[in-house]
C-alpha cells in the first residue's frame, strides 16, 4: 500500500472528530471545523494546530494540555472551557468569547485576542507575551503571575482584574481601564500607560521604572512603596492617591494633579513638579532635594520636616504651608508666596527669598529678619 493511501484526511465534521477521539486518535492537525457544535467535549491533549475552528461552539469542552496553535477560532465561543495548560501560539482569536475559561499556564504567546472576550477567565501563570488583546474585555480576569510581557492591551477592560506579580514590562497598555485593578507587586517598567484608567488600582510595591503615565487617572491609587524612578506622569490624576515611601526620584510630574495625595516620606529627589498641584498633599519627612517646584502650587501642603536642600520653588504658592522642621538650604524661592505659612524652625541657610511674598500669618525663626533676605509683604 502507498504511502499517500494511509495519508489520513483533515477532519471534516464535529462528529467525525469525536468519533476518530474515542478511537484513540488526536492528531486532527488542519482539521476544517467551520462552525463545528464541540461544546462539552472531551479533547485534553488533541492536536488541532492549524485547525479552522471558525464561530466554533466549544462552551465547556475540555481541552487540558491541547495543541491549538495558529488554529483559526476567530469568533468561536469557548465558555467554561478548560484550557489549563494549553498551547495556542499565534492562534486568532479574534472576537472570540472565552467567558469565565480556565487558561492555567497556557502558552497564548503572540496569539491574536483583538476584541476577545475574557471576563473572569482564570489565566494565572499563563503565557500571553507580545500577544494582542488590544479592545480585549478582561474583566475580574485572573492573571496572577501571568507573562505579559510586550504584550499590547490598548484600550483593553481590566477593571478589578487581578495581576498579582505579573510581568507588564513593555507592555502597551494605552488607555486601558485598570480602574479598581490588583497590580500588587506587578512588573510594570517601561509600559506606556498613557492616558490608562488606573483609579482606586492597588500598585503596591510594583515596579513602575521608566514607565509612562502621561495624563493617566490615578485617583485614590494605592501606590505605595511604588517604584516610579525616572517615570512619565506629565498631566496624571494622582488626587488622594497613597505614595507612602514611593521612590519618584527624577520622574516627570510636570502639571501633575496630586491634591491630598499622601507622599509621607517619599523619595523625590530632583523629581520635576513644575506647575504641578500638591495642595493639601502630605510630604512629610520627604525628600524633595534638587526638585523642580517652579509655580507649584503648595498651598496648605504638609512639609513638616521635608528635605528640600537645592530645591526650586520660584514663584511656587506655599500659602498656608507648613515647613516646621524642613530643609530649604540652598533653595530658590524668588517670587514664591508664604502668605500664612509655617516656617518656624525651618532651616533657612543659603535660601534665595528675593521677591518671595509673606504676611502677618507667616511664621518665621526668632530673629530672622524677611525684609532684609528681600522678602516683601
Amino acid at each position: 500500500m502507498s504511502k499517500h493511501k494511509n495519508k489520513q484526511l483533515p477532519i471534516q465534521s464535529a462528529s467525525e472528530l469525536l468519533e476518530s477521539y474515542a478511537s484513540g486518535r488526536r492528531n486532527f492537525e488542519a482539521a476544517n471545523l467551520w462552525e463545528a457544535d464541540l461544546r462539552s467535549a472531551p479533547l485534553a491533549k488533541i492536536n488541532l494546530s492549524h485547525a479552522v475552528l471558525f464561530k466554533a461552539v466549544l462552551d465547556g469542552a475540555i481541552l487540558v494540555s491541547a495543541n491549538l496553535n495558529k488554529a483559526d477560532l476567530v469568533r468561536a465561543t469557548l465558555k467554561t472551557a478548560n484550557l489549563d495548560r494549553a498551547s495556542l501560539h499565534q492562534a486568532n482569536l479574534y472576537e472570540a468569547d472565552l467567558s469565565g475559561a480556565s487558561l492555567v499556564s497556557a502558552d497564548l504567546s503572540q496569539a491574536s485576542l483583538e476584541s476577545a472576550v475574557l471576563d473572569r477567565c482564570d489565566l494565572g501563570q499563563a503565557n500571553l507575551q507580545r500577544a494582542n488583546l488590544s479592545r480585549a474585555s478582561l474583566v475580574q480576569a485572573d492573571l496572577t503571575q501571568a507573562e505579559l510581557m510586550a504584550t499590547v492591551l490598548s484600550t483593553s477592560i481590566l477593571t478589578r482584574a487581578i495581576l498579582h506579580r505579573a510581568n507588564l514590562s513593555n507592555a502597551d497598555l494605552f488607555e486601558a481601564n485598570l480602574n479598581d485593578a490588583d497590580l500588587y507587586k506587578a512588573n510594570l517598567s517601561k509600559a506606556s500607560l498613557s492616558k490608562a484608567n488606573l483609579s482606586h488600582a492597588n500598585l503596591g510595591e510594583a515596579n513602575l521604572f521608566e514607565a509612562s503615565l502621561e495624563e493617566a487617572l490615578l485617583i485614590q491609587a494605592n501606590l505605595e512603596k511604588v517604584n516610579l524612578s525616572q517615570s512619565y506622569l506629565l498631566g496624571a490624576n494622582l488626587t488622594e492617591a497613597i505614595l507612602t515611601k514611593a521612590d519618584l526620584s527624577r520622574a516627570n510630574l510636570l502639571r501633575a494633579d496630586l491634591s491630598r495625595a499622601s507622599l509621607l516620606a517619599a523619595n523625590l529627589l530632583e523629581c520635576n513638579l513644575e506647575k504641578a498641584i500638591l495642595s493639601g498633599a502630605d510630604l512629610f519627612g520627604a525628600s524633595l532635594r534638587r526638585a523642580n517646584l517652579t509655580e507649584a502650587v503648595l498651598i496648605e501642603t504638609d512639609l513638616r520636616e521635608a528635605d528640600l536642600t537645592g530645591s526650586n520653588l520660584q514663584r511656587a504658592n506655599l500659602t498656608g504651608a507648613n515647613l516646621f522642621g524642613a530643609e530649604l538650604k540652598d533653595a530658590n524661592c524668588e517670587g514664591a508666596n508664604f502668605a500664612g505659612a509655617n516656617l518656624y524652625g525651618t532651616k533657612l541657610t543659603g535660601v534665595h527669598f528675593r521677591g518671595a511674598f509673606y504676611d502677618e500669618k507667616t511664621e518665621f525663626n526668632l530673629k530672622f529678619d524677611p525684609v532684609k533676605h528681600g522678602m516683601r509683604s
